[in-house]
């Protein structure tokens, strides 16, 4: 739906001609959040005033066209199927300031297809109805955008990245408070 480019790891070798043999870590980089542009199944697109708080604080515009991107909550589902056919050995977590002003934040943890819970992506995803399933979690409703430490994140943010490492068992090893190149930290 979004692109007709090959974007996974593997591109590396068929695009750059780089021996498989020669890739020892593949890093992702998600946000802390989800967004989409232009059409697609979407199970966690939020339609309210949350979306639209994600949306105007993160400036998720079309850096082009202007036009709104689509928000929604992290879905670990799919999040979890791109680290394993990527082979994604540590994930950069971004945007992560923007859920400061959040009171409480949702995680996708499964996928309810006709009432039956699942964690695999369906291979059709916009051929059935799918209904996110939730876990709840306290924001930490703080401004982090000047800290420098992984000791000085609120105890929420904290708990928010520890859940998603185990999750994908894939370790977050960095996450971003901010556009700036200071604001890149190291996740202890």
């Amino acid at each position: 739906y979004v692109t007709s480019s090959n974007t996974i790891s593997a591109g590396v070798c068929t695009g750059l001609g780089v021996s498989p043999l020669h890739i020892r870590e593949v890093i992702g980089v998600t946000k802390a959040y989800c967004t989409r542009v232009g059409e697609g199944p979407f199970p966690t697109e939020l339609h309210d005033h949350v979306g639209d708080t994600i949306r105007k604080t993160g400036n998720e515009f079309g850096s082009t066209t202007g036009r709104p991107r689509r928000c929604g909550w992290i879905d670990l589902v799919a999040l979890q199927y791109a680290c394993m056919i990527n082979g994604v050995t540590q994930m950069v977590m971004t945007k992560s300031d923007i859920l400061d002003v959040m009171e409480s934040l949702n995680v996708c943890t499964a996928y309810s297809i006709h009432g039956q819970q699942t964690t695999k992506v369906p291979f059709q995803l916009n051929a059935v109805p799918v209904e996110p399933v939730y876990k709840a979690f306290n924001g930490w409703h703080h401004e982090t955008t000047d800290m420098r430490s992984y000791d000085q994140l609120p105890e929420a943010m904290k708990q928010y990245i520890q859940f998603i490492t185990t999750f994908l068992k894939v370790r977050i090893s960095h996450i971003s408070n901010g556009p700036g190149r200071e604001q890149i930290i190291p996740v202890s």
